[in-house]
């Protein structure tokens, strides 16, 4: 059932790559949601969207918009782990993770395991105690049902299964980790480090390839499934540059964006990257088939999310709300 699966999503990425078209984008509108948002994912494949939102009691909300309507949903509890969002979108399960004070004063960094088909937390998956910067970031390959968990108090890429209840095996990196994306088509996982480096993974392996400068301190990354092209944000105040590697980890260009980039997500059917600038308040948008800037809007936020289906674009954080954009 899951190689049809895999199948079928690998089907669906090369028709809506095939038949994608660029133009200019334009604000749709914003979702009003119950509190400061977080990161964000897409579900490709049944138009859903989910926002982690932190609380301050014993529990945190993920709010799931319909992309159709562009409306809530609804939203359920989550144990207190709502900070970073990923999605699996063969399996239509939902990763959140992050970490909380325990009764004990220690640091817990969980993930918690939602079910997209009952919107049920199944299980919650302890990641480290370690005090530190904690999960800092979570990515998934439907293709293998793999998770990877950014841990940078150990400076490390946690793995889980996505049957499993604990950590799989971890991933040592060469520096402080902020953020990781996956090619599931190759198997490579990119993790972008705190000295503005990116270590390229090999996950059949789960060895580093190769590390690649690339800035001075990165934070988001994504991945274009179909060129194989990877997108990282040198999160630096002032004129601030987006780093395009190959699948290899060759840098190809550096991009002049907006002040201090943060999060990042591309479009693999229009091929465009969508840049989260935090401190003036804008996206930039990169045009992947020349690695230039083709436009900006204004909009507030730190993270972004990308349907490749519907060609819209979500952006959250640094308020109560996500705001949609069309892509054209």
């Amino acid at each position: 059932m899951l190689i049809k699966l895999a199948k079928a999503v690998a089907i669906a990425v090369l028709a809506i790559s095939a038949g994608a078209t660029a133009d200019a984008q334009s604000i749709k509108g914003t979702i009003a949601l119950s509190g400061q948002t977080q990161a964000i994912a897409v579900n490709f494949l049944n138009n859903r969207v989910y926002v982690a939102i932190p609380g301050s009691g014993p529990t945190d909300l993920l709010a799931i918009i319909d992309g159709k309507s562009d409306s809530l949903l609804s939203s359920i509890d989550i144990p207190p782990v709502g900070h970073y969002v990923a999605v699996d979108v063969i399996r239509d399960v939902i990763y959140v993770g992050g970490c909380n004070t325990a009764s004990s004063g220690s640091q817990e960094c969980d993930v918690a395991v939602v079910n997209g088909s009952t919107n049920r937390v199944e299980r919650t998956i302890p990641v480290t105690t370690t005090e530190g910067l904690g999960i800092e970031g979570i990515a998934v390959n439907p293709l293998t049902g793999k998770v990877y968990i950014v841990n940078a108090s150990d400076n490390v890429i946690d793995v889980i299964h996505w049957r499993g209840t604990k950590v799989q095996t971890t991933i040592a990196v060469s520096e402080s980790p902020l953020g990781v994306s996956v090619n599931p088509f190759k198997n490579q996982l990119y993790v972008a480090l705190s000295n503005g480096s990116v270590d390229v993974i090999d996950a059949e392996k789960d060895t580093i390839t190769t590390t690649t400068l690339v800035g001075g301190s990165n934070a988001g990354i994504a991945t274009n499934w179909v060129t194989g092209n990877v997108f990282v944000t040198n999160n630096s105040f002032g004129p601030s540059t987006t780093s395009v590697l190959d699948n290899k980890g060759n840098v190809l260009a550096n991009i002049e964006v907006g002040s201090t980039p943060y999060g990042v997500d591309v479009d693999f059917g229009t091929n465009l990257a969508f840049v989260a600038n935090t401190q003036d308040n804008t996206v930039s948008v990169i045009d992947g088939a020349t690695n230039t800037v083709s436009s900006t809007v204004p909009v507030t936020g730190l993270y972004v999310a990308v349907n490749p289906a519907t060609e819209k674009v979500y952006v959250s954080g640094l308020n109560n709300s996500v705001t949609v954009l069309n892509e054209k």
